[in-house]
């Protein structure tokens, strides 16, 4: 009998797989029995016996190499079957060898490994397996019987009946047993497959009914007139009455879809009704009659009998499917069998247009960050370029006329050379402050100081012509601040930038402060262009302006808002902005007159010791 017996091409690979690893087993344990044994007879001399010994178990190592690797390879079961075959012969070639050199010695029992191949036989063959096992046996034991006493005289070595009967009776004892056992074993598998079979074949019989139904009906773009044309469709198909799909969002069951029945807009909360139990319980619902089920939410007064099944992804409840009739005990066990392996294929088909709804979504949103990105890193070189071209320029015109040139012109080219050094040391320091906020390194270090100080800090560090054009109004109850001088500087320093950036040059900024119980708030306003509403929420994101600034006069990487927003939550305050297109914006920064002295931050808060004391931070980043 040529093949294994088993059902199919993985089967057979993993049965002989495993046969590999015990004849790496059995290759281990024969060189240690050889090595370990002194055999010499009269009739064969003891180092042959150890080469052919030594001989025989390297064959059965370079056969279990030869049987992995065309096990690996092998792409049919029939082909599988001729490598079983072949391991087997090598497995029975080896075993009764071992058996021819050492039965002549008295000490060595080595010969009981032929009842090694009548349990090898069974496993591969069963029971004929097995039997053939014990065929070969016999051939072996009295063909090697006959030819010593023929060689060596029936004398010295007699022609032993017993013996053989012996070894080749105990050999079809172990056949036996281990094939009936196999054979029973494979018979029950057999009637396992076969009932897997019918199952399945049931099963696809039922699902053919309603496939082409429920994956004809989902469209990303159209996701919930997809639910509704799902939910007439697999109820036409499976001749329901009633047929409803309800998804569960944010703790409660919605009707996505409804065939043949009043649509019902009323959130189902979980536990309540019929449908509300089985997503608590995410167990299927019989109700034989909907009149005696204290749960049941009456849609249709004539509806009589119903069942639910949830709707599980991964043994979670994303929803339920419901079926009602008019009808009492119109339901049994096998339908709600039938609508609960529904249900999750519906779960699945549901989720699938999901996720391919929320990757449509994502690749739109990477796709838009990549070309702010792209835009962000143009910007960046344009900014760095423009003011390097600008002292690359005036610094050559010096070298080559500084004897030639008036003291005046001298100084307007320094003056100019230094404020284009100034403008790429901002550009760079925007740069670091960004990569530290988003590597967590920005650190706030706490001084007691007054609110007119901080305001005048800013001033001053202002030019003439802007200082020109601010107008302070600071209203200071004289008690002293907590807080961060330096972030503070730069949150007001890039307000005010940005406003007289952003606002015609003969127009005036505003600067109010004023302090409260428990906080400080600062007010810029400017009277430029304003902001359009749209763009209001996201005018703090990182890389949002990179595409605009392209187009306007104005220097700047805009980066300001998006620093000045992270350092404003990091000192847990807020940041809001109000612009009337035309008209003008203004920006409303509050922040906590002191820095808590709670060592654990929370909410994206940062927390001092006191003044002076310095504190590493994390703000809560904005993601775009």
């Amino acid at each position: 009998m040529i093949g294994t017996r088993a059902n199919d091409l993985a089967q057979a690979k993993r049965l002989e797989r495993g046969l590999i690893l015990v004849r790496w087993f059995g290759v281990v344990l024969g060189l240690y029995l050889v090595s370990q044994t002194n055999v010499g007879t009269a009739v064969l001399a003891s180092n042959l016996v150890l080469f052919l010994a030594y001989t025989a178990v390297a064959g059965l190592a370079l056969a279990n190499g030869a049987v992995w690797y065309l096990t690996k390879h092998a792409t049919t079961e029939r082909r599988m079957a001729w490598v079983g075959l072949g391991a087997f012969a090598a497995d029975a070639a080896v075993i009764l060898s071992l058996a021819w050199l050492y039965s002549y010695n008295p000490n060595f029992y080595t010969w009981v490994v032929i009842y090694i191949l009548p349990l090898e036989g069974a496993i591969r063959y069963r029971l004929e397996g097995a039997l053939a096992a014990v065929v070969v046996t016999l051939a072996s034991e009295t063909g090697r019987e006959a030819y010593v006493a023929h060689r060596f005289g029936s004398k010295t070595y007699p022609f032993l009946i017993p013996s053989i009967a012996l070894r080749v009776g105990i050999d079809a004892i172990i056949a036996l047993v281990a094939g009936y056992m196999a054979r029973s074993l494979a018979r029950e598998a057999d009637r396992a497959a076969e009932q897997a079979v019918r199952f399945e074949q049931a099963a696809r019989r039922e699902v053919a009914a309603f496939n082409t139904a429920i994956l004809s009906g989902v469209a990303i773009d159209d996701f919930d007139q997809s639910i509704q044309r799902m939910a007439e469709a697999v109820g036409r198909e499976l001749g329901f009455e009633t047929f409803a799909i309800l998804l569960l969002e944010d703790g409660k069951l919605l009707v996505k879809g409804m065939y043949g029945m009043t649509q019902y807009e009323q959130p189902v909360p979980i536990g309540a009704g019929v449908t509300g139990r089985v997503a608590a319980t995410n167990t299927s619902a019989l109700v034989p009659d909907v009149s005696v089920d204290p749960d049941y939410i009456p849609v249709d007064p004539a509806m009589r009998s119903e069942m639910a099944a949830p709707m599980r992804i991964g043994g979670e409840v994303v929803g339920v499917v419901d079926v009602e009739s008019r009808l009492l005990a119109a339901f049994d066990e096998d339908t709600v069998a039938l609508l609960t392996r529904l249900a999750d294929q519906i779960a699945l088909v549901v989720r699938s247009a999901q996720l391919h709804a929320q990757q449509k979504e994502t690749l739109e949103r990477l796709q838009e960050l990549d070309k702010m990105k792209s835009d962000f890193v143009a910007i960046a070189s344009h900014e760095l370029r423009t003011p390097l071209t600008a002292i690359h320029g005036y610094v050559k015109t010096l070298v080559k006329g500084f004897d030639t040139m008036s003291r005046a012109d001298a100084v307007k080219f320094l003056e100019t050379i230094s404020r284009q050094s100034d403008r790429m040391t901002r550009l760079v320091e925007d740069l670091l402050l960004v990569s530290k906020i988003e590597g967590g390194g920005v650190r706030l270090v706490p001084e007691e100081s007054r609110l007119t100080a901080l305001v005048d800090g800013v001033v001053e560090s202002l030019g003439p012509e802007q200082r020109a054009r601010l107008e302070v109004d600071v209203a200071d109850d004289g008690l002293p601040v907590v807080m961060d001088p330096h972030r503070v500087d730069q949150i007001l320093r890039n307000l005010v930038g940005n406003a007289m950036k952003f606002s015609p040059p003969d127009s005036a900024v505003t600067l109010r402060s004023s302090a409260g119980d428990g906080h400080v708030t600062f007010v810029v306003t400017d009277r430029g262009g304003g902001i359009p509403e749209a763009e209001q929420a996201r005018i703090f994101e990182r890389f949002h302006q990179a595409s605009e600034i392209l187009t306007r006069e104005a220097e700047g990487a805009g980066l300001g808002l998006y620093i000045t927003k992270q350092l404003v939550e990091a000192m847990g305050g807020t940041i809001s902005v109000r612009s009337t297109v035309g008209e003008g914006s203004t920006f409303t920064v509050v922040l906590p007159r002191g820095l808590s002295t709670d060592p654990g931050p929370s909410n994206g808060q940062v927390a001092g010791a006191g003044a002076g004391a310095e504190r590493s931070v994390r703000p809560a980043v904005v993601r775009s």
